[in-house]
């Protein structure tokens, strides 16, 4: 029942983010806040992103210039699937919110090999096994319930070639025992009557809040090692803030 929660919340929540505020809650900058992206800044985000990767998986992974098909999983507005499009013959986009695959839709529409879905559901079931000689996903999992998510890595095996990798950032825990925001949260949580979502919506303009979810690093290799994956490169991220513990972890399927 609490996993079923958590699922219903995060449809909710990224409903209304994907309609609301897409960009910025892609890349959740505080200046940048009530539609104050520029797309071609916000686009270059996800070259900078998709270009440290590359290096990465080339550097230590022996991967191709090119890849056959890429899956990015929580592509929101098709940020890093377009970065991925000049380094693959095709990319295929899931995400769990319908706004944000229809502004996707909107920005790659002009680019032949990228493929945007909605996957409303918790598992990956809309593709066979081994269709992927790369499953990527970037500042995603971490909004993620840890049981879901755990659920998802053996998806992203499943679905992956024999030999070739899953690529994915994940946070592990939080260096601040407790933040300016997480006490803010904790006191809005404590109005009654729905008023935590009242002010929300009249601070933001939505009430939707979207969480991070930390999982140990010990749990993901476990984890990843379960479904038949092997870590062959993990390396601290910031992408969570420099207050969060965080890796970006490489695996190659056996």
């Amino acid at each position: 029942m609490a996993l079923n929660s958590g699922w219903e919340q995060l449809r909710a929540t990224w409903a209304e983010l994907g309609t609301k505020d897409p960009l910025w809650a892609v890349i959740t900058q505080a200046d940048k806040r009530g539609g104050k992206w520029e797309l071609g800044e916000f686009l270059q985000t996800g070259e900078r992103d998709v270009a440290r990767y590359h290096d990465l998986l080339r550097r230590y992974a022996g991967c191709p210039h090119e890849f056959d098909q890429i899956l990015d999983f929580g592509c929101g507005v098709a940020r890093l699937s377009l970065a991925w499009s000049g380094r693959a013959r095709q990319v295929t986009g899931v995400d769990i919110s319908a706004g944000m695959i229809a502004k996707g839709k909107e920005f790659s529409k002009d680019t032949r090999n990228v493929d945007l879905r909605l996957n409303d559901a918790g598992d990956l079931r809309c593709f066979p096994d081994e269709q992927f000689d790369l499953v990527f996903s970037h500042i995603c999992l971490q909004h993620i319930p840890r049981p879901l998510t755990m659920d998802y890595l053996g998806e992203f095996a499943r679905v992956c070639r024999r030999g070739k990798w899953v690529a994915f950032q994940l946070p592990s825990r939080n260096l601040k025992k407790i933040s300016a925001a997480a006490l803010r949260k904790a006191i809005v949580e404590m109005l009654p009557f729905g008023l935590d979502r009242s002010y929300r919506r009249w601070r933001h303009g939505y009430a939707a809040l979207f969480e991070m979810h930390f999982v140990p690093v010990e749990e993901v290799i476990k984890s990843a090692n379960r479904a038949g994956l092997i870590e062959i490169h993990r390396e601290p991220d910031l992408s969570a803030g420099e207050s969060v513990e965080s890796f970006i972890y490489i695996f190659r399927k056996q």
